[in-house]
């Protein structure tokens, strides 16, 4: 996908989570500008974000990504500009665990501890974290950061690993498809849409990543080797519903979701042969979604993107 022009970090038309990171760095790399990019580590007790959180702290101190509610962001900034001056990985610690800290320190009231190293991106000059970053939603596959420029900066037989952003293939893009993207979009994740009605796809394509012009059995044919993280079968029609999950009992998609009520549910697993509800089995979650409650595209959309959270990070 390809970038905007700007050099500036913002998010990427509406971007959140990592891939803001992601596209704000990729941004700056291409402008020649220099950066840090600031991992949390280790923490102990409650913090805003946990080991392997990310956030971006331009050369002119503006920044994308957060490691709190804002009280520790003064510290993180400072913190970068500091090792983007030096040349050279910077880290510290933010402890908000006693008293004296919510009187007179950040006031957070977090009561916890938390590590945090800045890794300078300079320009023109080689850097691992970048090219790691970079590569992670290419791979699709977890990075474990064991590189010498973090090993003086982590407690004795720590790790940290970076995750890809989800991936979510939508298999039907009615009414629903508009809120959920959105709301995909914002907190950064893939959304792939397919839908044979090109009339649909047409209203749809702004917020999705890839858009695929077929039925949900070619649909999935087409993805070859690509796994996305999560399959929504949304197609409102009990035939295009089936032959998806048909197809998806032969792939190992983590997370099959089925949109509808459980006495439709029912009449399509009763139409699956045994082998295929055995192979849908601890994946299929049917009515997806958490019950929220409401009604409606955007209240279903919601209930959606709980669900696929709660599963994503459980």
């Amino acid at each position: 996908m390809s970038c905007p022009s700007s050099s500036a970090p913002e998010a990427f038309a509406g971007r959140g989570g990592q891939r803001a990171v992601v596209e704000a760095a990729r941004r700056l790399r291409a402008a020649g500008r220099a950066f840090a990019l600031t991992l949390v580590v280790d923490t102990e007790g409650s913090t805003y974000r946990k080991p392997g959180a990310l956030a971006l702290v331009a050369d002119d101190g503006s920044q994308v990504g957060v490691i709190s509610g804002g009280c520790l962001e003064p510290g993180l900034v400072e913190l970068a500009s500091t090792a983007i001056a030096a040349g050279e990985a910077r880290d510290t610690t933010f402890d908000t665990r006693s008293d004296d800290d919510l009187l007179f320190g950040s006031g957070s009231g977090c009561r916890g501890r938390m590590r945090v190293l800045a890794l300078p991106v300079l320009p023109d000059a080689a850097s691992t974290i970048y090219d790691t970053l970079m590569g992670l939603d290419e791979t699709r596959r977890p990075a474990l950061l064991a590189w010498h420029e973090l090993a003086a900066h982590l407690p004795p037989g720590a790790h940290v690993t970076l995750q890809p952003s989800p991936l979510v293939l939508l298999l039907g893009a009615g009414p629903e498809a508009p809120p959920l993207l959105s709301i995909l979009r914002t907190l950064g994740w893939f959304a792939w849409l397919a839908d044979h009605r090109p009339g649909l796809l047409a209203a749809r394509r702004r917020d999705a990543d890839r858009v695929i012009e077929d039925r949900p059995a070619a649909a999935l044919a087409a993805l070859g080797d690509a796994s996305p993280d999560a399959v929504l079968v949304m197609t409102h029609a009990a035939e295009h519903d089936l032959a998806a999950l048909q197809s998806l009992a032969a792939r190992d998609t983590p997370y099959v979701g089925l949109l509808g009520p459980p006495a439709r549910r029912d009449e399509l697993l009763a139409r699956l042969t045994a082998a295929e509800r055995t192979a849908l089995s601890g994946r299929l979650h049917a009515p997806v979604g958490l019950p929220l409650g409401g009604e409606g595209p955007e209240a279903i959309a919601i209930a959606i993107a709980a669900g696929l959270q709660r599963a994503f990070h459980q």
